[in-house]
């Protein structure tokens, strides 16, 4: 009967809200439905009730600055710092300058971390210096990580050392086809990190209209089952100018939807590995939203939050409209997210 819910998406459902997990196939079953499906509805209305439970409904900001920028030589056909493609020159943000952003960010208490971003070829002692200035620069309760090139276990260890207590690593999609990087590389990296005692969060990116449900699920099950500490997933934005700009994009609501399968594909899991998710800075959606600073990869604008705008007030303001009604402050305190406080904080 026409409208009726299709029957092995809805057993995939419930053993996945059981806490029971979940094959690959299966996953990719679920997002092989159309985003506008009552299927693709139901993953959606599940997963967003799960999440806000289990955060009490509290939103969470981080921040990303690109400290570290330029010509890369990963050459990743999707990024604005292509050395193909690129205009930008080459840049290490002046220790000054991360002072005065960190202060910025950090002014209203509501940051909780703040990611450093390099491009892949990139010298690690001048990442570990400005590592020591966010560090020395907020307060010890706001997280600083890294979201950098390539590394060896030696580099791990000492930016762990220097404060970083964070990183955030991908194995890409496409990666050695749509990059120049050596899959294995990445790979390599992502187990320095973690074995260096860094707490390292992957995602599953970029994900354009060619992706594959197949090798989505198999690219986000390759993070959880290789110590990750979280995962996500990010589609493509298309950056004029770079390689993959004329492939376009995956809607809102189809990423909306492969978010809430993975996130509900992970329910059974009692290890390290959690899922939260970037809200349009990184985005996903959930209760974690990136705002990013400085030059960025998915951006032409020299200061990206003079382009796409994904400022810190930008994110208190998707927080609010996305429902949440608490925000999670720096000393894991909160604080009523309403109309008041957003233009306490010069949101609006």
């Amino acid at each position: 009967m026409s409208g009726q819910l299709d029957p092995k998406a809805i057993d995939i459902l419930t053993r996945a809200c059981a806490r029971k997990r979940i094959r690959e196939d299966e996953c990719a079953y679920l997002l092989d439905f159309p985003e506008d499906s009552p299927e693709a509805d139901m993953s959606v209305a599940l997963a967003d009730r799960i999440m806000r439970e289990r955060c009490d409904n509290t939103g969470d900001i981080g921040v990303q600055i690109g400290v570290i920028t330029g010509p890369c030589v990963g050459r990743c056909r999707f990024c604005n710092f292509s050395a193909d493609t690129t205009d930008a020159e080459p840049y290490v943000m002046p220790d000054d300058v991360l002072r005065d952003y960190v202060r910025e960010v950090t002014r209203f208490g509501d940051v909780t971390s703040i990611s450093l971003l390099t491009i892949q070829n990139f010298e690690v002692d001048d990442l570990i210096r400005l590592v020591k200035v966010a560090r020395r620069e907020c307060d010890k309760g706001i997280g600083i990580s890294i979201n950098c090139g390539d590394l060896e276990y030696e580099d791990c260890v000492a930016l762990r050392e220097a404060g970083a207590i964070g990183a955030y690593h991908v194995l890409r999609l496409g990666e050695g086809r749509d990059t120049s990087i050596d899959p294995e590389r990445r790979k390599r990296t992502i187990r320095n990190l973690i074995s260096s005692g860094i707490i390292t969060t992957t995602c599953t990116e970029p994900i354009g209209p060619e992706s594959t449900s197949e090798e989505i699920v198999k690219n986000y099950m390759w993070g959880l089952n290789n110590g990750c500490a979280s995962g996500a997933v990010m589609y493509r934005v298309p950056v004029p100018g770079t390689c993959l700009a004329e492939g376009g994009s995956i809607t809102d609501r189809r990423l909306l939807q492969m978010s809430s399968v993975m996130a509900l594909s992970t329910l059974w899991y009692s290890g390290p590995f959690s899922f939260f998710r970037w809200d349009l800075g990184y985005q996903g959606g959930f209760n974690k939203v990136f705002a990013e600073y400085a030059a960025g990869p998915r951006d032409t604008a020299a200061l990206t939050e003079n382009g796409r705008g994904r400022t810190v007030g930008w994110a208190r303001r998707e927080l609010f409209k996305k429902g949440y009604d608490k925000i999670l402050r720096y000393d894991g305190s909160t604080a009523v997210l309403d109309l008041e406080y957003l233009r306490k904080t010069d949101s609006i």
